[in-house]
């Protein structure tokens, strides 16, 4: 990272003054809504300003003084680090002093942060060390609508905070009409909480909706199913490129691999146009890029240029690229779906939801008029689902449990969630926590293991590998095992056509007891030859 300078030129959003931005109009009402009740819900539509503009504001009304500090949790690495770079710019200070964010094995902070953007998992274990995260004044749950585990998990403890804690401040900010729900949850009372008749004359929030700035968007869909939806984007981006005006395109595919292959596919391709006109600069976004990397999309093009981005759903809310006028939607987002009965988890190519296409569109109306291609039929569209399932019914629980009961939160089935988990979920948390020896017969942490298990950022089962390895006598080897199985994505890209290829190269490092032994050896081999021999080796492009 020595080579990337985060500094105040580069701003990786829009370039638009602040009091241009659809929230400026509304800084006092909000101050008065967010002094006057325990939770704030911002509605907006992603360019409103919201992320950027309100902890600002807060900043300004004197929310930090006493030492206090803002939190702004996102549910994704990028986010954070984008929007603490282009806040730091705003309020004029080096990135890490007045304004920082932290995210996992990256903190940019310090003593003197009074606003800090981390994500949703690093906010509750923050929460190990200080239960009642005393150091804030204001927690702002950025983008709650993607109702990822970390964000359902937090606002249920923050629900329960707030009893303690009633000078604290919440802000849940959400670009869909799902205020009232999270109202609701707020507002609901369990039986520690407040009586009926107080429920009744003292509402624990408001609701607050901020128009967005958008411009009209044609959206356009296939007249029949696409047999490649992967193929028709990028055949879909060309066409854009020969015949439309000038502006950026924003691709949504599922993965690593794909993406990796379309960003190819249009380079080779483009390479082909007819001479003299604009020509392509295609760029990967997703979440297993370093934070370099992931930064290159927001860098303006070269003159002639047209940017082309390929991304997961990682651009769908959390992030804003300035340029974009053209969008390709092509239906599919990856989810974790997790089997109790196996116990394997897994990433699945799921249909969108509604809310989801309506965001993807939204991207295409930021600086001008755009136009979203849909890769399915009108038909598929009125088919889709309205919302996704939220992640916590439908991803492994264990992780979660753990850390709750970490927190003191002994009875998690009576935790305050947002969703209820299914009971099988839980009841297979559990067992596993309780084999691994986490929890005792009565379903409490146990102590050292259980407490020290929670206190690693790994999974349950990793954790207790890690803590049992150095009995083994075999330490060294686990901790780079479970840092090549915590990566992003695999070490092991397959391309077009080179499958032979991949499969060869695998064999070499092949361990007959094991993928983990392999990864072992694919490590060793790279730092014993260097990146001299990167290629042949692996490829973790």
């Amino acid at each position: 990272m020595a080579e990337f300078d985060l500094g105040a030129s580069f701003i990786p959003a829009l370039h638009k003054p602040s009091a241009l931005l659809p929230i400026a109009k509304h800084r006092d009402s909000l101050l008065y809504l967010i002094e006057t009740n325990p939770v704030t819900i911002v509605v907006g539509q992603t360019g409103s300003g919201k992320t950027t503009q309100i902890p600002q504001f807060l900043e300004q009304a004197g929310w930090c003084e006493d030492g206090k500090v803002l939190a702004i949790t996102q549910p994704r690495r990028v986010a954070a680090t984008t929007v603490a770079i282009r806040v730091a710019e705003e309020y004029g200070c080096e990135l890490g002093k007045e304004v920082g964010y932290s995210i996992r094995f990256e903190d940019v902070s310090s003593a003197t942060t009074r606003i800090r953007f981390l994500t949703d998992g690093l906010l509750i274990r923050e929460a190990l060390v200080d239960p009642l995260l005393s150091r804030y004044s204001v927690i702002m749950v950025d983008e709650a609508h993607e109702r990822s585990i970390s964000t359902d998990i937090l606002l249920g403890l923050l629900k329960k905070i707030m009893k303690r804690r009633p000078e604290l401040r919440i802000v849940i900010s959400s670009a869909t009409l799902q205020a009232e729900e999270f109202l609701r949850f707020f507002d609901s009372h369990d039986a520690e909480g407040a009586s009926s008749v107080e429920k009744e004359t003292k509402p624990a929030g408001a609701i607050i909706s901020l128009e967005g700035r958008t411009y009209p968007i044609d959206v356009l869909y296939l007249d029949s199913p696409a047999e490649d939806y992967v193929e028709k984007a990028v055949e879909t981006v060309l066409n854009i490129h020969t015949d439309e005006a000038e502006g950026d395109i924003l691709v949504f595919l599922t993965g690593r691999e794909e993406i990796d292959n379309a960003v190819r596919m249009i380079s080779e391709r483009a390479a082909g146009l007819r001479p003299g006109g604009q020509s392509i600069l295609a760029l990967p976004l997703y979440a297993g890029l370093s934070t370099e990397q992931q930064m290159y999309v927001f860098e303006e093009a070269p003159e002639n240029t047209r940017k082309i981005i390929v991304s997961t759903n990682i651009a769908e809310a959390s992030v804003t690229i300035d340029g974009i006028v053209y969008v390709i939607d092509a239906g599919f987002v990856k989810l974790k779906a997790f089997d109790p009965t196996t116990g394997i988890e897994s990433l699945t190519a799921t249909p969108v939801s509604k809310a989801a296409a309506s965001q993807r569109a939204g991207r295409a109306g930021r600086t001008k008029s755009g136009k979203c291609f849909r890769l399915y039929t009108e038909d598929d569209y009125r088919a889709l689902p309205d919302m996704n399932v939220p992640e916590i019914q439908r991803t492994n629980l264990a992780p979660f449990i753990l850390q709750l009961k970490a927190l003191g939160i002994d009875n998690v089935v009576r935790f305050n969630y947002l969703t209820p988990p299914p009971a099988e979920l839980l009841s297979k948390a559990t067992e596993l926590l309780f084999s691994l020896g986490a929890l005792d017969e009565y379903a409490k942490l146990t102590k050292p293991l259980g407490m020290r298990m929670a206190e690693l950022a790994v999974e349950p089962m990793m954790a207790k590998t890690l803590l049992t390895a150095s009995s083994f006598g075999c330490l060294s080897e686990i901790l780079t095992i479970a840092a090549m199985t915590s990566l992003g994505g695999s070490v092991w890209v397959q391309r077009d056509g080179e499958r032979k290829q991949l499969e060869s190269t695998r064999r070499k490092f092949a361990a007959e007891e094991g993928d983990h032994l392999t990864l072992l050896n694919v490590y060793h081999t790279f730092v014993g030859k260097g990146k001299r021999s990167r290629g042949s080796v692996m490829t973790t492009a």
